[in-house]
Protein backbone atom coordinates (compact mmCIF):
# COMPACT_ATOMS: atom_id res chain seq x y z
CA UNK A 1 0.00 0.00 0.00
CA UNK A 2 3.14 2.31 0.90
CA UNK A 3 4.58 2.14 -2.84
CA UNK A 4 1.49 3.34 -4.98
CA UNK A 5 1.32 6.31 -2.15
CA UNK A 6 4.94 7.35 -2.57
CA UNK A 7 4.40 7.21 -6.32
CA UNK A 8 1.53 9.26 -5.78
CA UNK A 9 3.92 11.60 -3.80
CA UNK A 10 6.46 11.63 -6.28
CA UNK A 11 4.07 12.57 -9.43
CA UNK A 12 2.86 15.30 -7.17
CA UNK A 13 6.54 16.63 -6.84
CA UNK A 14 7.25 16.39 -9.98
CA UNK A 15 3.77 18.11 -10.93
CA UNK A 16 4.51 21.14 -9.09
CA UNK A 17 8.32 21.08 -9.93
CA UNK A 18 7.51 21.55 -13.29
CA UNK A 19 4.86 23.80 -12.74
CA UNK A 20 7.02 26.36 -10.68
CA UNK A 21 10.12 26.04 -13.33
CA UNK A 22 7.09 27.14 -16.01
CA UNK A 23 5.80 29.99 -13.97
CA UNK A 24 9.76 31.57 -13.08
CA UNK A 25 10.72 30.90 -16.44
CA UNK A 26 7.74 32.85 -17.45
CA UNK A 27 8.34 35.17 -15.13
CA UNK A 28 11.68 36.18 -16.06
CA UNK A 29 11.10 36.24 -20.22
CA UNK A 30 8.03 38.80 -19.02
CA UNK A 31 9.93 40.96 -16.73
CA UNK A 32 13.04 40.86 -19.73
CA UNK A 33 10.41 42.50 -22.00
CA UNK A 34 9.04 44.68 -19.40
CA UNK A 35 12.92 46.35 -18.89
CA UNK A 36 12.89 46.78 -22.36
CA UNK A 37 10.22 48.29 -23.24
CA UNK A 38 9.13 50.38 -19.51
CA UNK A 39 12.46 51.33 -18.14
CA UNK A 40 14.43 52.18 -21.45
CA UNK A 41 13.16 56.09 -21.77
CA UNK A 42 15.04 58.13 -18.68
CA UNK A 43 12.07 60.63 -19.27
CA UNK A 44 9.23 58.46 -19.10
CA UNK A 45 10.51 56.44 -15.98
CA UNK A 46 11.40 59.57 -14.02
CA UNK A 47 8.13 60.64 -14.12
CA UNK A 48 7.18 57.44 -12.87
CA UNK A 49 9.82 58.03 -9.92
CA UNK A 50 8.67 61.47 -9.79
CA UNK A 51 5.09 60.30 -9.54
CA UNK A 52 5.77 57.79 -6.12
CA UNK A 53 7.85 60.60 -4.33
CA UNK A 54 5.26 63.17 -4.95
CA UNK A 55 2.62 60.69 -3.48
CA UNK A 56 4.96 60.19 -0.27
CA UNK A 57 5.83 63.75 -0.35
CA UNK A 58 1.77 64.99 -0.18
CA UNK A 59 2.95 66.71 -3.98
CA UNK A 60 1.91 64.56 -6.46
CA UNK A 61 1.51 65.88 -10.19
CA UNK A 62 -2.39 65.64 -9.74
CA UNK A 63 -4.17 65.61 -6.44
CA UNK A 64 -6.41 62.48 -7.95
CA UNK A 65 -3.39 60.78 -6.89
CA UNK A 66 -2.65 61.60 -3.39
CA UNK A 67 -4.59 58.71 -1.92
CA UNK A 68 -2.39 56.32 -3.85
CA UNK A 69 -0.01 54.95 -0.49
CA UNK A 70 0.42 51.32 -1.16
CA UNK A 71 1.89 50.95 -3.78
CA UNK A 72 4.68 53.86 -3.34
CA UNK A 73 5.77 52.72 0.41
CA UNK A 74 5.99 49.35 -1.01
CA UNK A 75 8.57 50.54 -3.71
CA UNK A 76 10.31 52.80 -0.71
CA UNK A 77 10.43 49.72 1.25
CA UNK A 78 12.40 48.34 -1.04
CA UNK A 79 15.15 50.98 -1.20
CA UNK A 80 17.25 49.73 1.75
CA UNK A 81 17.91 46.62 -0.49
CA UNK A 82 18.54 48.55 -3.76
CA UNK A 83 19.87 51.74 -2.46
CA UNK A 84 18.38 53.22 -5.62
CA UNK A 85 14.51 53.78 -5.94
CA UNK A 86 14.91 53.15 -9.62
CA UNK A 87 16.07 49.23 -8.42
CA UNK A 88 13.74 49.33 -6.32
CA UNK A 89 10.82 50.56 -9.01
CA UNK A 90 11.78 47.58 -11.36
CA UNK A 91 12.31 44.57 -8.77
CA UNK A 92 9.00 45.66 -7.52
CA UNK A 93 7.83 45.52 -11.03
CA UNK A 94 9.44 41.83 -10.96
CA UNK A 95 7.88 40.81 -8.02
CA UNK A 96 4.54 41.93 -9.07
CA UNK A 97 4.60 39.97 -12.51
CA UNK A 98 5.56 36.76 -10.34
CA UNK A 99 2.88 37.57 -8.02
CA UNK A 100 0.13 38.12 -10.87
CA UNK A 101 1.32 34.26 -12.64
CA UNK A 102 1.32 32.59 -9.17
CA UNK A 103 -2.11 34.04 -8.14
CA UNK A 104 -3.52 33.50 -11.46
CA UNK A 105 -2.06 30.21 -11.60
CA UNK A 106 -3.59 29.23 -8.05
CA UNK A 107 -7.37 30.46 -9.28
CA UNK A 108 -7.12 28.50 -12.13
CA UNK A 109 -6.13 25.50 -10.53
CA UNK A 110 -8.46 26.24 -7.71
CA UNK A 111 -11.42 26.34 -10.36
CA UNK A 112 -10.66 23.05 -11.55
CA UNK A 113 -8.41 23.75 -14.02
CA UNK A 114 -5.41 21.16 -15.11
CA UNK A 115 -1.61 22.22 -14.58
CA UNK A 116 -0.54 22.49 -18.73
CA UNK A 117 -3.99 24.42 -19.04
CA UNK A 118 -3.51 26.68 -15.87
CA UNK A 119 -0.11 27.54 -17.58
CA UNK A 120 -1.82 28.37 -20.49
CA UNK A 121 -3.72 30.65 -18.63
CA UNK A 122 -0.48 31.99 -17.33
CA UNK A 123 1.23 32.17 -20.54
CA UNK A 124 -2.09 34.15 -22.14
CA UNK A 125 -2.82 36.82 -19.31
CA UNK A 126 0.71 37.75 -19.87
CA UNK A 127 0.77 38.18 -23.66
CA UNK A 128 -2.49 39.80 -22.90
CA UNK A 129 -0.36 42.61 -20.85
CA UNK A 130 2.22 42.91 -23.04
CA UNK A 131 -0.29 44.18 -26.01
CA UNK A 132 -2.07 46.63 -23.10
CA UNK A 133 1.66 47.72 -22.49
CA UNK A 134 1.53 51.28 -22.31
CA UNK A 135 5.01 53.53 -22.30
CA UNK A 136 4.81 53.77 -18.69
CA UNK A 137 3.03 51.87 -15.70
CA UNK A 138 2.62 52.80 -12.70
CA UNK A 139 2.99 50.73 -9.26
CA UNK A 140 -0.79 51.03 -8.79
CA UNK A 141 -1.41 49.44 -12.10
CA UNK A 142 0.69 46.47 -11.10
CA UNK A 143 -1.03 46.07 -7.67
CA UNK A 144 -4.72 46.66 -8.95
CA UNK A 145 -3.95 43.65 -11.38
CA UNK A 146 -3.88 41.40 -8.57
CA UNK A 147 -6.62 43.02 -6.74
CA UNK A 148 -8.56 42.63 -9.88
CA UNK A 149 -7.56 39.14 -10.51
CA UNK A 150 -8.63 37.89 -6.87
CA UNK A 151 -12.09 40.19 -7.48
CA UNK A 152 -12.77 38.40 -10.76
CA UNK A 153 -12.32 34.85 -8.84
CA UNK A 154 -14.70 36.16 -5.90
CA UNK A 155 -17.24 37.42 -8.33
CA UNK A 156 -17.46 34.15 -9.97
CA UNK A 157 -18.22 32.31 -6.99
CA UNK A 158 -20.55 34.59 -5.74
CA UNK A 159 -18.89 36.06 -2.95
CA UNK A 160 -20.81 38.68 -0.62
CA UNK A 161 -19.08 42.70 -0.43
CA UNK A 162 -18.25 42.39 2.79
CA UNK A 163 -15.80 39.39 2.60
CA UNK A 164 -13.65 41.27 0.51
CA UNK A 165 -12.87 43.25 3.31
CA UNK A 166 -8.84 43.27 2.48
CA UNK A 167 -9.39 44.11 -1.20
CA UNK A 168 -11.69 46.93 -0.05
CA UNK A 169 -8.79 47.90 2.37
CA UNK A 170 -5.71 47.17 0.23
CA UNK A 171 -7.61 49.11 -2.96
CA UNK A 172 -8.44 52.32 -1.37
CA UNK A 173 -5.26 53.09 -0.45
CA UNK A 174 -4.08 51.59 -4.08
CA UNK A 175 -6.38 53.35 -6.39
CA UNK A 176 -10.15 54.52 -7.39
CA UNK A 177 -10.11 51.58 -9.17
CA UNK A 178 -11.15 50.01 -5.85
CA UNK A 179 -14.91 51.91 -6.12
CA UNK A 180 -15.82 49.44 -9.17
CA UNK A 181 -15.81 46.72 -6.51
CA UNK A 182 -19.16 47.88 -4.81
CA UNK A 183 -20.34 49.05 -8.62
CA UNK A 184 -20.19 45.20 -9.15
CA UNK A 185 -22.75 44.76 -6.70
CA UNK A 186 -25.40 47.75 -7.10
CA UNK A 187 -25.59 45.84 -10.51
CA UNK A 188 -27.14 42.61 -9.27
CA UNK A 189 -30.64 43.21 -10.00
CA UNK A 190 -29.28 42.78 -13.98
CA UNK A 191 -28.84 39.39 -13.01
CA UNK A 192 -32.14 38.83 -12.42
CA UNK A 193 -31.89 35.21 -10.74
CA UNK A 194 -34.82 36.51 -8.47
CA UNK A 195 -37.66 39.28 -8.09
CA UNK A 196 -36.26 42.99 -8.20
CA UNK A 197 -36.79 43.44 -4.52
CA UNK A 198 -35.09 40.71 -3.33
CA UNK A 199 -31.78 43.15 -5.02
CA UNK A 200 -32.37 46.27 -2.64
CA UNK A 201 -30.66 44.91 0.63
CA UNK A 202 -27.58 44.72 -1.81
CA UNK A 203 -27.27 47.53 -3.74
CA UNK A 204 -28.20 49.69 -0.36
CA UNK A 205 -25.32 48.07 1.31
CA UNK A 206 -23.01 48.47 -1.61
CA UNK A 207 -24.15 51.86 -2.13
CA UNK A 208 -22.69 52.95 1.26
CA UNK A 209 -20.02 50.77 1.22
CA UNK A 210 -18.88 53.07 -1.84
CA UNK A 211 -20.06 56.18 -0.31
CA UNK A 212 -17.38 55.12 2.65
CA UNK A 213 -14.74 54.13 0.55
CA UNK A 214 -15.41 57.47 -1.57
CA UNK A 215 -15.00 59.47 1.87
CA UNK A 216 -12.00 57.86 2.53
CA UNK A 217 -10.70 58.54 -0.57
CA UNK A 218 -11.28 62.28 -0.43
CA UNK A 219 -10.39 62.58 3.07
CA UNK A 220 -6.71 61.29 2.05
CA UNK A 221 -6.32 63.53 -1.04
CA UNK A 222 -7.68 66.58 1.27
CA UNK A 223 -5.48 65.88 4.61
CA UNK A 224 -1.86 64.91 2.58
CA UNK A 225 -1.88 66.78 -0.39
CA UNK A 226 0.54 69.56 -0.21
CA UNK A 227 -0.16 71.47 -3.78
CA UNK A 228 1.43 70.68 -7.24
CA UNK A 229 5.00 69.87 -7.53
CA UNK A 230 7.56 72.77 -9.44
CA UNK A 231 8.01 71.98 -12.91
CA UNK A 232 9.29 74.93 -14.61
CA UNK A 233 7.45 75.24 -18.12
CA UNK A 234 4.56 72.56 -16.92
CA UNK A 235 1.30 73.24 -17.63
CA UNK A 236 -1.39 71.85 -15.47
CA UNK A 237 -5.52 71.21 -16.40
CA UNK A 238 -7.78 72.45 -14.06
CA UNK A 239 -9.69 69.31 -11.93
CA UNK A 240 -12.91 69.08 -11.74
CA UNK A 241 -14.10 69.95 -8.43
CA UNK A 242 -14.85 66.91 -5.71
CA UNK A 243 -13.31 64.51 -7.96
CA UNK A 244 -10.11 66.41 -8.15
CA UNK A 245 -9.50 64.38 -12.01
CA UNK A 246 -9.95 65.67 -15.27
CA UNK A 247 -12.34 65.87 -17.50
CA UNK A 248 -11.69 64.32 -21.40
CA UNK A 249 -14.48 62.88 -22.49
CA UNK A 250 -13.97 65.57 -25.76
CA UNK A 251 -10.43 64.64 -26.40
CA UNK A 252 -11.04 61.34 -25.89
CA UNK A 253 -13.93 60.87 -28.60
CA UNK A 254 -11.75 62.37 -31.16
CA UNK A 255 -8.89 60.36 -30.41
CA UNK A 256 -11.20 57.27 -30.65
CA UNK A 257 -12.97 58.32 -34.05
CA UNK A 258 -10.34 60.60 -36.18
CA UNK A 259 -6.94 60.51 -34.56
CA UNK A 260 -5.84 57.07 -34.20
CA UNK A 261 -7.11 56.48 -37.68
CA UNK A 262 -4.66 58.63 -38.66
CA UNK A 263 -1.71 58.59 -36.81
CA UNK A 264 -1.24 54.84 -37.27
CA UNK A 265 -2.92 54.20 -33.95
CA UNK A 266 -6.56 52.11 -35.29
CA UNK A 267 -5.17 49.11 -33.24
CA UNK A 268 -6.69 50.65 -30.54
CA UNK A 269 -9.66 51.88 -31.95
CA UNK A 270 -10.49 48.60 -33.93
CA UNK A 271 -9.41 46.73 -30.52
CA UNK A 272 -12.22 48.92 -28.50
CA UNK A 273 -14.49 48.64 -31.31
CA UNK A 274 -14.48 44.94 -31.10
CA UNK A 275 -14.89 45.14 -27.51
CA UNK A 276 -18.24 47.24 -27.64
CA UNK A 277 -19.19 44.60 -30.18
CA UNK A 278 -18.56 41.51 -27.48
CA UNK A 279 -20.64 43.92 -24.71
CA UNK A 280 -23.16 44.50 -27.05
CA UNK A 281 -24.21 41.08 -27.62
CA UNK A 282 -22.95 39.83 -24.42
CA UNK A 283 -25.83 42.55 -23.49
CA UNK A 284 -28.46 41.66 -25.66
CA UNK A 285 -28.30 38.17 -25.10
CA UNK A 286 -28.08 38.28 -21.41
CA UNK A 287 -25.11 36.56 -21.12
CA UNK A 288 -22.70 37.69 -18.55
CA UNK A 289 -25.31 40.13 -18.52
CA UNK A 290 -23.80 41.75 -15.05
CA UNK A 291 -19.88 41.60 -16.30
CA UNK A 292 -20.28 42.64 -19.43
CA UNK A 293 -22.54 46.11 -18.12
CA UNK A 294 -19.70 46.58 -15.41
CA UNK A 295 -16.98 46.32 -17.95
CA UNK A 296 -18.70 48.79 -20.05
CA UNK A 297 -19.00 51.25 -17.36
CA UNK A 298 -15.46 50.62 -16.24
CA UNK A 299 -14.55 51.74 -20.42
CA UNK A 300 -16.87 54.71 -20.32
CA UNK A 301 -14.87 56.03 -17.07
CA UNK A 302 -11.67 55.88 -18.75
CA UNK A 303 -13.24 57.80 -21.82
CA UNK A 304 -14.60 60.59 -19.37
CA UNK A 305 -11.41 60.66 -16.66
CA UNK A 306 -8.55 58.97 -18.55
CA UNK A 307 -7.29 58.52 -22.16
CA UNK A 308 -8.42 55.87 -24.34
CA UNK A 309 -5.19 55.39 -25.93
CA UNK A 310 -3.16 54.68 -22.45
CA UNK A 311 -4.03 50.93 -22.45
CA UNK A 312 -2.37 50.51 -19.28
CA UNK A 313 -6.06 51.57 -17.81
CA UNK A 314 -7.57 48.04 -19.68
CA UNK A 315 -5.09 45.79 -16.70
CA UNK A 316 -7.96 45.73 -14.63
CA UNK A 317 -10.53 44.76 -17.19
CA UNK A 318 -7.95 41.86 -18.55
CA UNK A 319 -7.24 40.43 -15.18
CA UNK A 320 -10.64 40.67 -13.48
CA UNK A 321 -11.79 38.55 -16.89
CA UNK A 322 -9.07 36.12 -16.54
CA UNK A 323 -10.19 35.44 -12.75
CA UNK A 324 -13.76 35.72 -13.64
CA UNK A 325 -14.40 33.40 -16.30
CA UNK A 326 -11.67 31.95 -18.07
CA UNK A 327 -11.82 28.41 -19.20
CA UNK A 328 -10.46 25.69 -16.76
CA UNK A 329 -10.50 23.18 -19.72
CA UNK A 330 -9.77 22.94 -23.22
CA UNK A 331 -12.72 22.11 -24.90
CA UNK A 332 -12.51 19.03 -26.97
CA UNK A 333 -14.52 17.27 -29.71
CA UNK A 334 -16.21 14.07 -28.80
CA UNK A 335 -14.25 11.10 -30.63
CA UNK A 336 -16.86 10.51 -33.47
CA UNK A 337 -17.19 14.23 -34.68
CA UNK A 338 -13.89 14.23 -35.34
CA UNK A 339 -13.64 14.32 -39.28
CA UNK A 340 -10.38 13.96 -42.01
Amino acid sequence: MTAPTRRGAGVHWRAALVAVSAIGTLTLGEYRLFDRLLFQDREEYEFVLSGVSGVLSGRPVSQSWQHRFLSPLLVAALDPLTSDRLASLKLFCALLIGCANCLLFLILRRKGASIPSSLLGVGCFGLGHLLLMYRLEYPWDGLDILLFLAFGYCAAQGRRLLSLWPLLVLGTLNHETVLFLPLWYCLSPFEAERPLRSYARTVLGAAVVATAMALVIWFLREHFYLGRPVMPGQMFEAPLPVVANHWHVRHNVRQFLIEDWRSGRAFISLGLCGTFFVLARLILQKKSLRAALWTLCAILSVVAFGYVNETRHYLMLLAFWFGYAWPTRLATLPADSVTV
